[in-house]
Parts: C-alpha cells; structure tokens; sequence
C-alpha cells in the first residue's frame, strides 16, 4: 500500500512502509519517493514496530504527520 502526498514545495511524493531485508532483524521504515522530480533522492526513516506498524501508519495518518516525517527523512543511499 501506497499513499501520496505534497510537500511545501508542491512536489508529489509517494510514501510506503519497508520491513528491509528478507530474513534479518531490521525495524519498520517509510520509504517517500518523490514522483514529480525524478532528480530528487528517495528518503526513508525508520518507525517504531514492524511493518504492519509502518503500513498503518501509511494508510491512517494525517497528512501533516507524514509531511513531518518526510522533512525529517534522511536521503537514501
């Protein structure tokens, strides 16, 4: 499930959780892809609680919350 949202910039991102690799311990992450700026890096952060966490909190959230998380996402390398 994906949901997507605008930032301050009116840039379209597109917000999903991630559990990381198959078979490790890893925690919940939100993965924003921006759709309108192709140039602009993916960036994640990583949620509290595991993915299902992450997927709720993708499809329930303000928009406003999300928006924070996506300022406070890190690029992804």
């Amino acid at each position: 499930m994906s949901r997507g949202i605008l930032d301050s910039d009116l840039r379209q991102w597109e917000v999903f959780a991630s559990a990381g690799p198959y078979g490790f311990v890893a925690p919940a992450h939100l993965v924003f892809r921006c759709l309108s700026d192709r140039d602009q890096p993916s960036r994640i952060i990583e949620i509290e609680g595991d993915k299902s966490d992450a997927e709720a909190l993708v499809e329930q959230a303000p928009i406003a919350e999300l928006d924070d998380l996506l300022q406070r996402a890190r690029p992804l390398s």
